[in-house]
């Protein structure tokens, strides 16, 4: 038997009854609309409070409110395909080396953070990320929470993933208090209009004591800046729309995005009552040239560079 097969018949036996709920999630989980109780119910969930009703689809939860802004829902579904279907052409093989990279270094920060056993965990926006099956393997519970059904549907099929819900960063459908540790990959920026608001909604997630994670765009990056910090944010959406119109390019970001800046969210963090606010250093660079990149290797021998001035920043957060 190829090993393609054996590796899919070990994901297959791992993988959770396909239209059964994790209980361990139930407990875990809130109405988008009133933040009440949820009970299940056959093949749905029921709101203990206002009585809305919410399809469980595959084993996943789908708890997505009636009112989810539909162009974000349009171009996440559209993003998440382009990302499925990326094509690994050698050009781009160096890019993708280092946005691996860069996953990888958030996740060695993460683990060598979090204390402890039976610890409730959720990655808000997760995409295909396999990075959960450290922490069930260690008897924790990982909750995957993205607004794309078929992101969670993959990591459930394909990675036995226990505890997938589909639901919207604007209307959290998950518990206030409820978890040790809230992660956050690349989200942000999508919603950087209403910075505080979102950063407050994780908060509000968190047992006290928990811990944020965040990695996210860094305005300050050393080849971002001049554009995301020092151009008016009107004139630069309107040239990257340009310069990508032009390239024909096949991965673009949407409009609404825009890289939010490190030292403004350590400012939110801190109003929002987080202490212990901490910023890593890391070496990862995606999205430049290998000759530019070299150039960020020449300065990133200071750790301030490799802090404050990366394509990404890491922070961790803990709720006072």
């Amino acid at each position: 038997m190829a090993m393609t097969e054996v590796s899919q018949d070990r994901a297959a036996l791992n993988a959770p009854a396909p239209d059964l709920i994790n209980p361990a999630l139930i407990d875990l989980l809130a109405c988008p609309a009133c933040r009440g109780d949820l009970a299940h119910h056959h093949s749905e969930l029921q709101c203990t409070g206002c009585g809305a009703r919410y399809e469980v689809r595959q084993g996943i939860p789908v708890l997505v409110p009636d009112d989810v802004n539909t162009e974000h829902f349009e171009e996440e579904q559209h993003l998440a395909q382009m990302m499925k279907s990326r094509e690994t052409l050698p050009e781009e093989q160096f890019n993708l080396n280092q946005w691996a990279l860069s996953k990888h270094e958030f996740w060695t920060m993460v683990r060598s953070v979090v204390t402890g056993t039976d610890k409730k965990f959720v990655n808000i926006g997760c995409g295909f990320d396999p990075s959960f099956t450290t922490f069930e393997q260690q008897g924790h519970t990982f909750v995957n929470m993205d607004l794309v059904f078929d992101m969670l549907s993959d990591l459930r099929q394909d990675l036995g993933a226990k505890s997938c819900v589909n639901g919207d960063v604007n209307s959290l459908p998950l518990k206030a208090g409820a978890f040790d540790y809230v992660i956050s990959i690349d989200v942000i920026h999508h919603e950087c209009e209403r910075l505080p608001e979102l950063l407050g909604s994780f908060r509000d997630l968190l047992k006290p004591g928990g811990t944020l994670f965040l990695e996210d765009p860094n305005a300050w990056g050393l080849f971002q800046m001049a554009k995301s910090i020092f151009m008016p944010r009107a004139a630069y959406k309107a040239l990257r729309s340009t310069y990508h119109t032009l390239k024909r390019s096949i991965h673009r970001p949407a409009d609404y995005e825009f890289p939010t800046n490190v030292w403004s969210v350590m400012a939110m963090l801190r109003e929002l009552g987080f202490e212990d606010i901490k910023c890593y250093p890391h070496t990862a660079y995606p999205t430049v040239s290998q000759r530019s990149h070299r150039i960020y290797r020449s300065l990133s021998g200071s750790e301030f560079v490799r802090k404050f001035h990366n394509y990404h920043y890491m922070l961790s957060a803990v709720r006072a």
